[in-house]
């Protein structure tokens, strides 16, 4: 982590940047002569990281495997075939890209427009903080999903739609949503069982019940065995990808983990740092004497069963992951939440922030930094 530091602030200062310009604009966001300009601020929080992640070259995860299909794809029906190893809107995206210019950077400016433009347009539309909401995006998800997933980044803006259309039981819109996030990335399939969680909030109570006896059955890896086993039976019937990819990852999950991650150390700061934001959101429960608008409520259940399914599938990062499909609505929900605070809390919150964002940042980094340090631009 020291040498990580160190190559940080030494070839990495353009993700410090943005990690500090991004608290500035949540520190302005809270400032009464500036409110007016929030969504300013947000739209040059869009427009920069979406250029930060599409005219990068080198960096970032799977960058060859993306390239190669882009580069080596055939614009005749044959590129179908294509869909076997990846996504077929992906696929075709790159197709219609493809037809128009062989310049990958083009193509890659396109991807990352589409994923946090999605992203900003949900942002604008359902948290009324759009700058806290940015800031905890870039730290907590853009380094770690959006500069490498050309895929799931699609797929991740996707599902904050597929869950406000849940809420609403907007089933034509929701089904557009659902069915754009399987298109890039077959994972987002789990989004289905979105429709089983509850629309009132969860008690207090109710949550600690859930995530001890989650991370109980997490810890004897009952979940993670049982996918092994399901893919192991559907495997007789049907070549299915999908089923392909259950096996592959539950007999070699810890094979696909970079070796500078140590998977119990990673459950462990991930259930503290989600315990402080769920602790900030009971905080603010209680002050507001538990009455708060029916989809922050709902929200903060999408956000409870995130953590409980990271919980079930301890000791496998890969499986894990799903639960950002739904952690991911987190980037709103603390939108909604700062609504109800005080400057006085927000302030002693920020604070707390400022150290969480980068601890978060080097811990996205530490994955692979030398696939992101030095940020390599076209």
């Amino acid at each position: 982590m020291i040498n990580l530091i160190s190559s940080l602030f030494s070839e990495g200062k353009i993700y410090l940047f943005f990690y500090l310009l991004f608290f500035f604009f949540a520190v302005l966001e809270i400032t009464r002569n500036l409110k007016q300009y929030k969504i300013c601020l947000a739209f040059i929080s869009f427009v920069l990281l979406a250029f930060f992640t599409g005219l990068r070259w080198e960096t970032g995860t799977d960058w060859f495997s993306y390239k190669e299909l882009f580069d080596t794809l055939e614009l005749n029906w044959t590129f179908l075939l294509n869909v076997y190893s990846f996504d077929l809107g992906y696929v075709i995206l790159n197709a219609i890209v493809r037809f128009f210019t062989i310049d990958y950077t083009i193509f890659l400016l396109i991807d990352s427009f589409i994923a946090v433009g999605i992203v900003y347009w949900f942002v604008k539309k359902y948290s009324p903080n759009p700058n806290i909401s940015f800031f905890v995006f870039y730290n907590a998800f853009f380094v770690a999903q959006f500069m490498g997933s050309n895929r799931r980044i699609i797929s991740l803006g996707a599902a904050l739609f597929v869950f406000y259309f849940v809420h609403q039981v907007n089933k034509k819109k929701y089904a557009y949503w659902q069915t754009l996030a399987f298109l890039f990335h077959r994972s987002s399939i789990l989004l289905l069982f979105t429709w089983f969680i509850p629309h009132k909030r969860l008690k207090s109570k109710q949550i600690y019940i859930i995530l001890i006896i989650c991370l109980v059955v997490g810890i004897l890896q009952i979940p993670f065995k049982a996918v092994g086993f399901i893919g192991e039976l559907f495997s007789a019937f049907s070549n299915n990808p999908i089923i392909e990819k259950m096996l592959y990852y539950s007999e070699n999950s810890e094979g696909v983990i970079s070796e500078n991650v140590n998977p119990v150390i990673l459950m462990t700061l991930s259930v503290i740092k989600r315990s402080v934001f769920i602790s900030f959101y009971l905080y603010v429960i209680k002050k507001n004497n538990g009455v708060l608008d029916s989809l922050s409520d709902y929200f903060f259940n999408v956000y409870i069963i995130g953590f409980a399914i990271y919980l079930l599938f301890n000791g496998s990062p890969i499986f894990q992951m799903l639960s950002t499909y739904f952690t991911f609505i987190e980037i709103v929900l603390i939108g909604r939440f700062w609504s109800y605070t005080t400057v006085k809390t927000k302030l002693f919150f920020l604070g707390v922030l400022l150290f969480y964002g980068l601890f978060q940042l080097l811990s996205s980094l530490n994955a692979y930094p030398e696939l992101y340090i030095p940020y390599k631009s076209y």
